[in-house]
């Protein structure tokens, strides 16, 4: 996905994306590269990231086992 630095408003760098200028992101500029200023191109991609999914839900089933032990043998009821 290509974009665009649209324009810098304090710590933020308003990016356009080039296919619909009506999206815009707000990065803080310190992600990019140093002296990175309106008008600058940049190519983003986005990786899936699975084995960060899959510790983030043995978290959370761990998580819920905790947060339900000795109330619910079966792990489907919790309480907050």
């Amino acid at each position: 996905m290509k974009v665009v630095i649209d324009r810098i408003e304090g710590d933020l760098a308003v990016m356009l994306i080039l296919d619909n200028e009506e999206i815009s992101l707000d990065i803080p500029i310190n992600y990019l590269p140093l002296g990175a200023k309106a008008g600058d191109f940049f190519d983003i991609t986005f990786t899936p990231d699975t084995q960060s999914r899959i510790a983030a839900q043995e978290r959370t089933k761990e998580l819920l086992k905790e947060l339900t032990k000795d109330n619910d043998p079966n792990q489907t009821n919790f309480k907050l």
